[in-house]
């Protein structure tokens, strides 16, 4: 079967200004979906939507690490530049969806107080809002700077509907229920390793990327 290949490469958001003849513009509300992508999956492509819509988000960009600290040891890490393309090829036309690779310009460990910064820089007008699961919430108190974390952005919890959750104690949050997903990166991985079908669990222009360049047959 031949897979669809998406061209459109998203780009970031055009920087925001106050016009000199007129009140200062909206702040954009703009969603950081941040991950190892390893591969992206339809799983990511779900909540980035979800949360696009039940918060009236202006945009959500995928952000792939460059180095995933908390992952770094436990297993081989595919090269970043080649998650930063498959999350782009994931991507593809999306409307409201777009992809950084911010954190593989900036090279090194990514810390997501780090990426905000930068991501600040460009955009100094955007009000961010951080996208985790619900497991990753229960952890925020180990990430990187939280004191400044705290103050970047608002934390958006996404969660299986009817699940139990604690909401994570001194921050600004948000939580939206999405479709439970059963798919992860571990699990696409062990299945391309073992021969097995990955076809409808990430968009077809992944699924050209791993092939031609012979990813995941080595993992078990």
């Amino acid at each position: 079967m031949t897979c669809v290949t998406y061209s459109k490469v998203f780009a970031l958001m055009t920087a925001m200004s106050t016009t000199p003849d007129g009140p200062p513009k909206t702040p954009r509300r703009v969603g950081v979906l941040g991950g190892t992508f390893d591969p992206p999956h339809l799983g990511h492509l779900v909540a980035a939507d979800q949360v696009l819509h039940a918060l009236s988000l202006d945009e959500v960009i995928l952000v792939p690490a460059n180095e995933p600290w908390q992952k770094l040891g436990s297993r081989q890490i595919t090269p970043a530049e080649k998650r930063l393309a498959m999350t782009v090829a994931a991507v593809g036309d999306v409307d409201g969806l777009s992809v950084s690779g911010i954190e593989v310009e900036i090279g090194g460990p990514s810390y997501t107080s780090v990426t905000l910064d930068a991501l600040a820089d460009q955009h100094p007008d955007a009000e961010w809002m951080v996208i985790v699961g619900a497991d990753a919430a229960a952890g925020l108190n180990t990430w990187h700077d939280t004191e400044r974390l705290r103050t970047q952005a608002t934390i958006v919890v996404v969660n299986r509907p009817g699940a139990d959750f604690q909401p994570p104690s001194g921050w600004r949050w948000e939580l939206v229920e999405i479709p439970s997903i059963g798919i992860s990166g571990t699990g696409l991985r062990r299945r391309v390793a073992q021969g097995h079908s990955i076809q409808f669990l990430t968009p077809c222009a992944v699924i050209e990327h791993i092939r031609e360049w012979g990813l995941y047959h080595s993992d078990g």
